[in-house]
């Protein structure tokens, strides 16, 4: 499989994308280049083609591995140090761990899993750490291991997919306002309801429903750190991912189906919902929402700070959104930690004290 390696003009490092510059920049010669800048110089360097010469041992063959063995799994060769590398088939980019050279896996990306759009990385590495050290502040019960400085560099940047749906609805709500006046004269306290028949009727248009198309991420996680603002949407571009990790999507548009229609049903009634105004007490009593037909879908990559730790046979995870810095969390409670802390908020300290007094002489410590 080929690798495209994205290297400086000038000194033929590595180059990666910077978002704050939104520029490929060189660690070594501080050189930058404009996308499409590279594009031009890549397009002059691919002009002259050499053929790749590949050499197999005698005697190894895929035959020797077991059936299922590599199933989902492909090599790689990074261009700057010759290093192959085996990594999940639907890895679209990397960075070589030998060499730390960005690789880009074109052949990921070509017919139908070429994304239509890229949103780059505008929140550094540096930020991502920044805000998962503010996110572990004042969590005394957090055990260790997540504030350890080793794990917190393990954040990775990654592209993740997503489908983005293009799609209309109609419908057509029913309400119960209710207004209600308490007033009392010398005898008796009364309680008088007014109740209305509210209805609301109409169509939305919804263009780029976000659903990501991965089934390795939590979708409720990854919902949890939208919106991304399409302001910055860009044509794809190799470009754009070299220096972070990206993943092409292992679900089809027409398995999200249900995903979409249940955003767009929940988006709705809220809109709707929120226009019943002027009344003490709101409730819903029915609602008649239709979605027409199959619309628009395009594919892009949407940037994301990734960090999974295993803790106690258990998988947690922290992402940020990339482009606004909009972050989620799943973190634990160490049991250790949680008896220490309920120790410390309900006995007092000379209590423990004398406690542990009494212990020691016991052992015949003291």
């Amino acid at each position: 499989m080929s690798v495209v390696n994205y290297q400086c003009p000038n000194c033929t490092a590595g180059l990666g994308f910077d978002g704050k510059t939104q520029k490929m920049v060189c660690e070594f010669c501080d050189s930058s280049f404009t996308v499409e800048e590279l594009e031009r110089i890549k397009e002059e360097e691919l002009r002259e083609s050499m053929e790749e010469k590949s050499a197999h041992w005698e005697g190894f063959s895929p035959e020797q591995w077991m059936e299922g063995e590599m199933e989902g799994m492909k090599a790689w060769n990074c261009p700057s140090c010759g290093a192959q590398l085996i990594a999940e088939e639907t890895r679209g980019a990397m960075k070589c761990p030998y060499c730390d050279n960005p690789m880009v896996m074109p052949e990921q990306f070509e017919g139908m899993y070429r994304p239509d759009f890229v949103i780059p990385f505008k929140k550094s590495k540096k930020d991502a750490l920044d805000a998962l050290r503010k996110h572990y502040l004042n969590k005394p019960l957090l055990p260790k291991v997540f504030k350890d400085e080793n794990h917190l560099e393990e954040v990775t940047g990654m592209y993740v997919p997503f489908w983005m749906y293009d799609l209309k609805a109609s419908g057509r709500f029913t309400y119960e306002g209710i207004n209600t006046r308490i007033y009392q004269d010398s005898k008796y306290r009364y309680t008088e309801s007014s109740i209305f028949h509210v209805t609301r009727k109409g169509s939305m248009v919804f263009q780029k429903i976000p659903v990501d198309g991965s089934k390795k991420i939590d979708d409720t996680m990854m919902e949890s750190i939208e919106p991304f603002s399409y302001e910055e949407l860009k044509p794809f571009q190799m470009s754009y991912l070299s220096g972070y990790a990206a993943d092409k999507y292992d679900m089809e548009p027409d398995e999200l189906t249900d995903r979409v229609h249940t955003r767009m049903r929940s988006s709705m009634q809220k809109v709707f919902t929120d226009t019943v105004n002027g009344y003490g007490e709101v409730r819903q009593k029915g609602a008649d929402m239709r979605i027409s037909g199959k619309g628009d879908v395009k594919y892009g990559l949407f940037p994301v700070w990734f960090l999974n730790t295993k803790w106690n046979g258990r998988q947690y995870a922290f992402i940020m959104n990339g482009q606004t810095g909009r972050l989620a969390g799943d973190l634990p409670v160490g049991k250790g930690i949680l008896v220490q802390y309920w120790l410390k908020r309900h006995i007092p300290l000379t209590l423990l004290l004398t406690a542990g007094a009494v212990i020691l002489r016991l052992l015949g410590v003291m």
